[in-house]
C-alpha cells in the first residue's frame, strides 16, 4: 500500500467518524425522561433544543422547573439560575457527547449527555468535580412534547 492510499483511507475514515458524531449530536435534541425513577422519586426530565451554535436546556423534576437557559456550544460561560441559585455553565461537544460544566458557588459538576442505541435512549453521566464524589450514570428515554416536536 502506498503512502497516498493510506492517507486517503485515513481521511475517509475521519470524515465518516465526524459524520457519525454530527448525526448523534442531532439525535440529542428533544425531551428526555428518566427511564426508571427510583421508588417514589419524581421523574427527572431534560429538554435539549439546538438553536444554531447554542442549545436551549430545560431541566425539570415533575412539574417543577430546575433550570431553563440557553448557552453556546463553544465553551464560553453563560450565567444561569439553577434551583434558584445563581451559577455559570459552559457547554461544548466532545465528539458526539454534549458536555456541560456547571459552577454554583464552590460546587462544580460536569455532565455528559450521549445517545445510546438507535437514538431512543440518552445516557447522562454526572461527575462531581468539587466536592469530589462518585460518578452517576442515568438512562433517559425519549418522550414527545410540544417542545421536542419543534426540535425535529
Amino acid at each position: 500500500m502506498t503512502i497516498w492510499t493510506m492517507v486517503f483511507a485515513g481521511l475517509l475514515l475521519g470524515f465518516s467518524a465526524f459524520a457519525d458524531d454530527a448525526a448523534d449530536r442531532v439525535k440529542l435534541g428533544g425531551a428526555w425522561q428518566v427511564e426508571n425513577p427510583a421508588g417514589g422519586q419524581t421523574a427527572a426530565m431534560w429538554t435539549l433544543l439546538e438553536k444554531g451554535d447554542s442549545i436551549h436546556v430545560i431541566h425539570a423534576e415533575g412539574a417543577r422547573t430546575i433550570a431553563d437557559f440557553e448557552c453556546n456550544t463553544e465553551g464560553k460561560e453563560c450565567a444561569i439560575k439553577d434551583s434558584g441559585k445563581q451559577g455559570k455553565v459552559s457547554m461544548w461537544f466532545s465528539g458526539a457527547k454534549l458536555v456541560e460544566l456547571e459552577t454554583r458557588g464552590s460546587e462544580v459538576v460536569k455532565r455528559r449527555f450521549s445517545i445510546s442505541g438507535q437514538g431512543e435512549k440518552m445516557e447522562l453521566e454526572v461527575i462531581p468535580i468539587v466536592p469530589t464524589g462518585d460518578t452517576a450514570k442515568i438512562v433517559f428515554k425519549r418522550i414527545e412534547t410540544a417542545a421536542s416536536s419543534q426540535a425535529h
